[in-house]
């Protein structure tokens, strides 16, 4: 589901960035030549402060995140050794009533795993996805100041000049724009950002 939503994404961000230069051809009557940026979206993800600044707590989250799913295991384990050690001294209804019991606390438990990897891993992509907004209000500007009417995802393009990538002036845009982003794992659904928007 992850790979679906990062599709999503950058399928929104290909149509952004084609959208503006679209929106830029019909600015003018006639067809301008084509002047045409590249972007690398995977190295601002990569380099960015805001990505740099969210790297650390995404770590941190996924070894806690861990760490809880390691313990929550090692106590099933154990109860569950328990139960097979009282089978032989349980009369075969309380066995029967404590399996199910058992049962029950590890169907929650994994239910409460599945939910909170689920949490973390929309709360990450809100993060990435506060970049990716931020990226084409971004690129949109370094297209208009270098006169450009196209911008095209780097990993698109089989061969193009060095001169034509813009991936740099877009980072250098970018980190000013957005220089750190938290993760809120709390509540997912929040990203706090501290930069001009």
């Amino acid at each position: 589901m992850t790979n679906r939503c990062t599709f999503s994404v950058y399928l929104a961000v290909a149509g952004a960035l084609t959208l503006f230069a679209a929106v830029s051809v019909a600015k003018s009557q006639e067809l301008p030549a084509p002047r045409i940026g590249v972007v690398d979206v995977q190295k601002v993800l990569r380099d960015s402060k805001a990505a740099k600044s969210i790297r650390p707590a995404v770590q941190k989250m996924r070894k806690d995140f861990q760490q809880q799913v390691s313990a929550q295991e090692r106590r099933l384990r154990q109860a569950e050794q328990e139960l097979t050690r009282q089978r032989a001294i349980l009369a075969p209804e309380a066995f029967s009533q404590k399996r199910r019991a058992f049962s029950e606390e590890a169907r929650k438990a994994q239910s409460s795993v599945q939910q909170r990897r689920r949490q973390l891993d929309k709360a990450f992509n809100d993060t990435k996805n506060e970049i990716l907004k931020n990226l084409v209000v971004v690129a949109q500007q370094v297209a208009e100041s270098k006169n450009l009417n196209m911008l095209v995802e780097k990993r698109y393009l089989f061969i193009s000049a060095k001169t034509m990538d813009v991936t740099k002036a877009i980072i250098t845009r970018l980190d000013k724009r957005l220089p750190k982003l938290a993760v809120k794992a709390g509540n997912p659904n929040q990203v706090r950002s501290s930069g001009n928007n």
